[in-house]
């Protein structure tokens, strides 16, 4: 008799769905024909959690961003999509298992990384466009889940974490070889850096500081090869990868990855010389207060400086520090400047997470503008991780921010002072890749993409996953000890 009942839901099922598919073709609704595909994806997603985590790997780097030219909304294709149905999917495994491993979030960065994102839901109330932030907020949410909290305790095995670098690290390799292709066409000129890596990237700045994500990694592959148990002829390749995509970043014009690079190997140099944490936050807080005290005469001692962007590589970095005629500089420091007139207006909640795109042209001042501002203010963001949070999440999101990049660092140093072996170069990896990009961070924003969300909280979550370790071995020495 239960037979019979079950054979009967099935038929019902069968139908109804059949029912409802014609019904919606009549009416040229397409979208339900993709259920069973949806069904089936949620179904692998439950099955092999890991291996799709590899796949978005692999597809971050390629993924293509479409957006309506009406709408202010925009999708990563394929990766949001999947990651919202893996976060969906993990969910309902979670509420089916009621299993949650706690002592993830006695970690201090997984505290702050929780902080952060439950005071940006907070700043959604009062946000002067709440759709936007919703949107920034979970798609916030959605990155830290799984490129975070789900990779920790995947990154606990050292196999876990290296085919996830290699999988970032080989489509990088295939991203920049279609850059490079398209740029020769252009006989490898700055106009072409601009715009060759499109449709996978809408610009140069993002295109070079996700592969600055890369390089440190295939460094340290080849330097401490032997520790991670590679053969030779893996060691190499690392040491090829690492060379082309130097070469793919130098030829992207992008001045600020060219310097977070610098500022990532003179980190490793720090390390290896066993410079303490402390002196160097005390290095940067006293250069900070020098540069605060002094801020009107570093000024005008730059307004010298007439090199501007060019196609000459030694000429583009020296314009680096003009700040009286090159356009993009100038350009960076009016959008700074309508920064810091919204802060003083919302200076604890800020405008909401998102919103400054949409928000800063009326702040602009008309003798702070360039030939490349709009009156409308509609061609891009702030250009600083830094500043965003401040303009957004007022005084305690950018507090919080700042703790976050302090105590990543702290924990780079922490941990190469007391790992060993393949777990040592592991989290080198991680940390010297993370400073590319807290550096960059200083002269773009670009956290709110798959591009560089994916390789940014995955790099936390290994020296989360290591963090723990360490707990462990310290947990299991006390155990011993009594």
């Amino acid at each position: 008799m239960d037979l019979k009942i079950h054979i009967a839901w099935v038929y019902a099922i069968a139908f109804s769905f059949i029912g409802l598919n014609l019904w919606f073709l009549s009416n040229e609704w397409y979208f339900l024909l993709a259920l069973p595909l949806l069904l089936l994806a949620l179904m692998l997603i439950l099955v092999y959690p890991k291996q799709l985590i590899y796949f978005l790997a692999f597809a971050t780097p390629l993924s293509v961003q479409l957006s309506a030219e009406s709408s202010k909304f925009a999708l990563s294709l394929p990766t949001e999509p999947l990651i919202i149905l893996l976060l969906i999917g993990l969910g309902l495994k979670l509420l089916h298992s009621g299993k949650i491993d706690l002592s993830v979030f006695k970690v201090s960065l997984a505290v702050l990384l929780l902080t952060d994102l439950l005071w940006q839901g907070a700043c959604t109330i009062t946000s002067t466009m709440p759709l936007i932030t919703l949107k920034y907020v979970f798609s916030k949410l959605w990155y830290l889940a799984i490129f975070y909290f789900l990779l920790i305790p995947i990154f606990k095995k050292e196999k876990a974490i290296k085919t996830f670098i290699w999988v970032f690290a080989l489509s990088s390799v295939v991203l920049a070889s279609y850059t490079l292709l398209n740029h020769a066409q252009g006989s490898f000129s700055r106009s072409y850096a601009y715009t060759a890596m499109r449709p996978f990237l809408p610009d140069h700045g993002m295109y070079a500081a996700m592969l600055s994500f890369v390089i440190p990694p295939m460094f340290v592959f080849f330097i401490y090869g032997k520790s991670l148990r590679f053969n030779m002829m893996t060691r190499f390749i690392a040491a090829g990868i690492c060379l082309y995509l130097l070469l793919a970043v130098g030829l992207s014009f992008t001045r600020a990855s060219w310097l977070s690079l610098l500022v990532a190997f003179g980190v490793y140099g720090a390390l290896l010389l066993k410079i303490k944490f402390r002196y160097l936050l005390l290095l940067a807080m006293a250069g900070l207060t020098y540069v605060s005290i002094n801020f009107n005469d570093i000024v005008t001692e730059l307004s010298r400086n007439k090199s501007e962007s060019d196609d000459n590589i030694e000429e583009h970095l020296q314009s680096v520090s003009n700040v009286s005629s090159d356009p993009s500089n100038l350009e960076r420091l009016n959008r700074w400047s309508c920064a810091y007139r919204m802060f003083e207006e919302k200076p604890v909640m800020g405008f909401g997470p998102g919103t400054y795109t949409f928000q800063y042209g009326v702040y602009q001042l008309p003798h702070e503008m360039t030939i490349i501002s709009t009156n409308t203010g509609s061609l891009g963001n702030v250009h600083s991780e830094y500043l965003r949070p401040l303009v957004e999440e007022g005084l305690p999101g950018f507090t919080l921010f700042l703790a976050i990049v302090a105590l990543c660092s702290y924990m780079g140093f922490d941990q190469y002072k007391k790992l060993s072996g393949a777990r040592k170069a592991l989290s080198l990896a991680a940390f010297m890749a993370l400073i590319t990009y807290f550096t960059h961070g200083v002269l773009n924003n670009y956290s709110e993409f798959d591009k560089i969300a994916v390789p940014l909280y995955a790099c936390m979550a290994i020296l989360t996953a290591q963090q723990l370790y360490l707990k462990e071995q310290k947990h299991v020495e006390e155990t011993q000890k009594e």
